[in-house]
């Protein structure tokens, strides 16, 4: 996101791990290049709230490594992971297992802006595993493109491309939906 900040000086806001980055660009307009020698600069923003801490999880009769995981949406794989386990390890009733937080969910578009005939790249993360989840494309004059259903892998990623043939320039909305509640949304720009 870019901000206008004093002095007509642009600024780029960007998320990276949960921490915000400023980067000033020293630019009075976004169409002029940086001017020889200098250096954009760049500032660290802590974040406002902790990072969620695992939940314990006391293992019942009859719990696999795998039950626990789909319950939880996650892997067994991520479970085995944060357990310091096998993926193939017994469970005894009991045993505590630590249930690491989900990761943020999110949507994001490559690359940001474009030209028409370009291939966009559309990937949620944060899903849930096997989660089934629907792309739609919504264009700058109503138009609506809706792609089919993917399925979140393991590790909660979905990926898939749309090519961009003969739409008109402008901002478009990308908002993938899943079947058990995801729901996000990014934006590109297709450039005349």
């Amino acid at each position: 996101m870019w901000l206008r900040g004093r002095q007509q000086t642009w600024t780029r806001v960007v998320a990276a791990s949960g921490l915000i980055v400023l980067v000033a660009c020293g630019q009075t307009r976004s169409d002029r290049a940086t001017p020889a020698g200098s250096t954009p600069t760049a500032t660290t923003v802590a974040p406002t709230a902790a990072a969620p801490a695992p939940m314990p999880y006391q293992v019942k009769r009859g719990d696999t490594l795998t039950s626990v995981a789909r319950f939880f949406g996650m892997s067994s794989q991520t479970l085995a992971a944060a357990n310091q386990l096998d993926t193939q390890a017994r469970l005894t009733e009991g045993q505590v297992l630590q249930i690491p937080p989900a990761p943020p969910a999110g949507v994001t578009v490559s690359p940001s802006d474009g030209i028409s005939g370009n291939t966009f790249t559309f990937t949620v993360t944060g899903a849930k595993v096997g989660e089934a989840i629907t792309f739609q494309i919504m264009g700058p004059g109503g138009r609506v493109f809706s792609g089919s259903p993917h399925t979140a892998s393991n590790d909660g990623v979905v990926t898939a491309t749309y090519i961009s043939k003969g739409d008109d320039p402008g901002t478009y909305a990308v908002v993938a939906s899943g079947d058990r509640g995801t729901s996000l949304r990014a934006e590109y720009r297709l450039l005349g």
